[in-house]
């Protein structure tokens, strides 16, 4: 299953913009989701191991997908290429 994760700060004016377009694409679609603080011990560590340098940023399967306030269609389209790709890499461990 895809797994988005979007990284956050409380002092930062885009995050609650950002985690609503996420909840709402997360009662439409099947993935998981966390928030994630930067400031705590796994968000200082997103951050080092991503190189982040502003909030919000959106992890998909753990890589980089957006950085900024994600528009909701790009997100969609996001979700649902990973969601193929991956139902793809298990029709291959079928086979």
């Amino acid at each position: 299953m895809v797994r988005v994760t979007l990284l956050t700060a409380k002092w930062c004016p885009q995050c609650p913009s950002a985690k609503e377009v996420w909840r709402q694409l997360k009662q439409e679609y099947s993935f998981e989701y966390e928030e994630v603080d930067v400031n705590s011990e796994r968000g200082k560590e997103l951050v080092e191991k991503n190189e982040i340098k502003s909030v919000p940023v959106t992890l998909i399967d753990g890589n980089l997908a957006f950085i900024g306030m994600p528009k909701k269609e790009e997100a969609v389209l996001a979700v649902q290429n990973k969601t193929v790709e991956q139902e793809g890499k298990e029709v291959d461990r079928q086979i």
